[in-house]
């Protein structure tokens, strides 16, 4: 009975210290699988947060050049986007964004003149698209009824000069001094378009607006500056070209 008893003891023994190696592995097996799969995920979210990033720079939004002026390039890509077309011609005068897509959309100020007697060129904003093979197309066109006083020309009517793009210490100074008396929209001057001799100085400036008001929108607006001989710059004309 004795020597039976302490059989029995020694089986259940081991059958306990199996019992716990068990549960050891599993535990260990358990933790090193959890901290995979931590690690998996961490890893997808990371990756994820940088294809976002990734896809911000790629996607994005509209992006505002550095360098307003018209190349050669983007004459050619009009040139040919325009060929053929019917009842305007369209003279780029300032790119004011670029937006990447399967090739690239441009957003350009132009003149546009509508082909009928006696037609004055007004500002149009036109989306103009080139693929990635160099074809060009328009996209929209934006039509203001505002009549383009900049063509930067050496000499326009009224005695109107082209000017800019670039903003001058001049027109920068008349521009802020005038808006600080205007109320219900924040400007920004984007060109300098033209100016103009008179009792002082008229300057005609492309500028970005915005209405403070719950979900207002962007709008390009042309904005005629006058600077007197003595005294202080006043808004004397604002005129919506497009909204964006």
């Amino acid at each position: 009975m004795k020597k039976t008893g302490k059989i029995v003891v020694c089986a259940l023994a081991m059958s306990l210290m199996f019992a716990g190696c068990g549960k050891s592995e599993n535990a260990t097996t358990a933790a090193a699988s959890e901290q995979a799969t931590s690690a998996a995920t961490e890893a997808k979210t990371e990756a994820a947060s940088e294809a976002g990033k990734e896809g911000e720079k790629i996607v994005g939004g509209w992006s505002k050049p550095d360098d307003m002026k018209v190349t050669d390039e983007i004459k050619n890509l009009m040139k040919k986007a325009t060929e053929g077309l019917d009842g305007a011609t369209y003279e780029p005068l300032l790119v004011l964004g670029t937006q990447v897509v399967a090739g690239t959309n441009y957003r350009i100020l132009c003149a546009e003149t509508k082909v009928v007697q006696d037609a004055k060129p007004e500002y149009a904003v036109v989306t103009l698209y080139a693929d990635l093979e160099g074809n060009a197309k328009i996209e929209d066109v934006s039509d203001s009824g505002v009549e383009a006083v900049g063509l930067n020309k050496e000499q326009l009517a009224g005695g109107i000069e082209g000017a800019g793009p670039a903003m001058t210490d001049d027109a920068q100074k008349a521009f802020d001094g005038a808006v600080k008396t205007l109320v219900g929209a924040d400007y920004k001057a984007i060109a300098l378009l033209g100016t103009q001799v008179v009792a002082g100085k008229n300057y005609f400036i492309l500028c970005e607006s915005e209405y403070v008001t719950e979900n207002s929108t962007m709008k390009y607006a042309l904005m005629t500056v006058y600077a007197p001989l003595q005294g202080d710059p006043e808004c004397s004309d604002i005129k919506d070209i497009a909204t964006y």
